[in-house]
């Protein structure tokens, strides 16, 4: 039996969390993840919650146990809220106190598929402690940047949002992705870095300001496969084009080695890619020189909301570049499959043609172009293989910011600002229409009505769902504050029905039969109800809810409303009979919800779904 103590710092932890007030922290935060987890996805069962004045009971029937909770909130989209530590009772024994959610998986670890011996529920522990410590390193980081912040801020605004705005600095949006970058609201696992040290981990990730240096390497050209958004353009022209200093840089070093330039092309590659999964597993290629680490030339950059997408010299304008990194970050291996390489800037162009066409529904929506990929050509054909040599070049969203106009990161509206400790959101509001709750409520619909207006748009009529999640977005904001565009990126898991796409008289080439294009419309909307209306727009309601002592009803009832009209509206241009299913779907049926905790429960990277009772349906009419 695991020992849930011995789980609370992994191994090896040279770095030591000084501050315990910072560790409980940490220690709660993964907590509420894990519980909301296990209630959500129904390893354990929200039905038998039971309320008594300041504690919350769930009885564990099978292991004749109960759980004590402390000030738990039970919220829509199955969320739930955590005031305190969990106690566990069991018959004959004194209390346990449950203080992380390493502990809680134990704990209740009898109730889940497997039992409490399973080879998963030890893994996944591990996967939960690692996070927790590095949520707390985290944590203990940003108090000294939050200091940082407001010296060198100081004087030019009363609100964090509007003095980043009109500091002059070099690249806010950066800073405001690496500022939002506290983990996505409904991963359990949601700072785990399985394979880093803490000292890696705070050397590599956006919340530590970090900065890396990739490496230049040169791939022989004939080994590899590029796409470009102008197809016209080759990948050697148009990365000299954007990055004419390393194209020189990288010239000089190629002919230094007695390589012929031309039969070579340059290609990225993380730090940790290159010291400790390269070498080892693409040792035979290095040996016959169709890869080329070119040790000693490195590049200046720094990563961006995703731990694998960097901004090279933090630039606001140069294009981010998307790498793979052979490591788990939270639930699976984050490289760059050749499917998205290539498919980003096949999308891209698609996305040209329905902007273009539809005049970006009424201006709401417009995306950060997935400009050039590029990937090892397998010789057995194994993208399996190939995905670790790769890399995805995507357009810098701060190049769409003008005097008029603020591209800001959705991610960074759940964060605390570091002026006053509210959510930035909070800021935005009172920035816009004031911080009060009839403020709230028309800056949520607002937002709601720009954030649908684009995605339902494109999604009935050209069968396009976005996976326009917190961390995949971003909301424009125009010089009062006001939402009025939403931008998206990262079209690795965008889903099309095809027959609408057929429909509209646009066509994609898929990577591969069965890849982006979708015969079915469940797969399709599956990816719209869960990154839109659950993880982005339903997390906003409940957090401007929470913020304003509003009840959470009143925002879901702007999304349903605002939906509603937007349907009608479309009505006239959709097939009639996916009208009707799409909008039984979306506002009456049950919705799909991303079951996390499964997942890592069964190690697979496949979605794992179950459902919930319609968020929308349940309202008042």
């Amino acid at each position: 039996m695991l020992d849930a103590r011995s789980l609370r710092t992994p191994e090896p932890a040279p770095v030591v969390v000084a501050r315990t007030a910072v560790l409980q922290m940490a220690e709660l935060r993964g907590l509420q993840r894990t519980l909301q987890a296990l209630l959500r996805e129904g390893l354990l069962q929200r039905d038998h919650v039971m309320q008594d004045g300041r504690y919350s009971w769930l009885a564990l029937w099978g292991q004749h146990s109960l759980l004590r909770c402390e000030h738990l909130e039970l919220g829509a989209f199955g969320s739930c809220q955590l005031g305190g530590p969990l106690v566990l009772f069991r018959p004959g024994h004194a209390p346990v106190e449950i203080a992380a959610a390493a502990e809680l998986l134990i704990c209740v670890a009898a109730s889940l598929p497997g039992g409490s011996e399973s080879e998963a529920i030890q893994r996944l522990a591990g996967e939960l402690s690692n996070s927790t410590y590095n949520d707390a390193l985290c944590l203990e980081y940003r108090e000294g940047w939050r200091r940082e912040l407001r010296v060198e801020l100081a004087g030019k605004h009363t609100q964090f949002v509007a003095a980043v705005r009109h500091a002059g600095l070099g690249n806010p949006c950066l800073l405001l992705e690496q500022w939002g970058s506290l983990g996505h609201p409904w991963h359990p696992n949601f700072k785990s870095k399985m394979g880093l040290t803490p000292e890696d981990v705070q050397a590599m990730s956006p919340e530590f300001q970090a900065d890396i240096g990739l490496q230049l390497a040169a791939i022989r050209a004939d080994k590899t496969y590029s796409e470009g958004v102008d197809g016209e353009e080759g990948y050697a022209h148009w990365f000299a084009r954007h990055y004419p200093a390393m194209w020189l840089a990288w010239c000089d070093a190629v002919r230094s080695r007695q390589l012929v330039l031309e039969d070579y092309l340059p290609l990225p590659v993380h730090p940790y890619q290159a010291q400790s999964h390269l070498p080892e597993h693409f040792s035979s290629e290095i040996r016959d020189q169709d890869l080329v680490l070119l040790t000693g030339l490195t590049w200046p950059a720094s990563p961006t909301m995703s731990f694998r997408t960097v901004v090279p010299d933090r630039s606001s304008r140069s294009p981010h570049i998307k790498l793979p990194i052979s490591l788990r970050l939270t639930s699976v291996q984050r490289t760059v499959s050749p499917k998205s390489a290539v498919m980003g800037p096949r999308i891209s162009r698609l996305l040209r043609d329905v902007i273009k066409r539809e005049r970006g529904f009424e201006g709401c929506l417009d995306f950060v172009e997935e400009a050039m990929g590029l990937h090892y050509l397998e010789p057995d054909g194994n993208d399996d293989r190939a995905r670790h040599v790769s890399v995805l070049y995507r357009n810098n969203p701060g190049s769409k910011r003008t005097a008029e106009r603020f591209p800001f990161p959705v991610g960074a509206l759940f964060v605390e600002s570091p002026f006053n400790g509210q959510p930035l959101v909070q800021e935005l509001i009172a920035l816009s229409y004031g911080n009060h709750t009839h403020g709230a409520q028309t800056f949520f619909t607002r937002y709601v009505a720009t954030t649908l207006n684009a995605v339902v748009g494109a999604y009935m009529l050209y069968g396009i769902a976005f996976e326009a999640h917190q961390q995949n977005s971003y909301m424009v904001l125009n010089e009062r504050y006001e939402p009025v565009q939403l931008l998206v990126r990262d079209f690795g898991d965008l889903r099309i029905h095809e027959p609408t796409l057929h429909r509209s008289g646009l066509t994609l080439q898929a990577y591969r039969p069965g890849a982006t294009l979708y015969q079915r419309a469940e797969p399709v909307r599956d990816k719209l109800l869960h990154a839109v209306l659950l993880c982005h727009l339903g997390e906003l309601a409940l957090l401007i809810a929470r913020q304003f002592a509003q009840d959470e009803g009143l925002y879901l009832q702007i999304v349903r409303d605002t939906l509603e009209r937007l349907l009608l509206r479309l009505q006239p241009r959709c097939d009639a009979l996916r009208w009707q299913e799409e909008r039984d779907a979306l506002l009456e049926q049950a919705w799909p919800a991303k079951a996390f905790l499964r997942m890592r429960l069964s190690d697979t990277s496949d979605d794992v779904h179950g459902q919930m009772p319609n968020p929308l349906r349940v309202l008042p009419q």
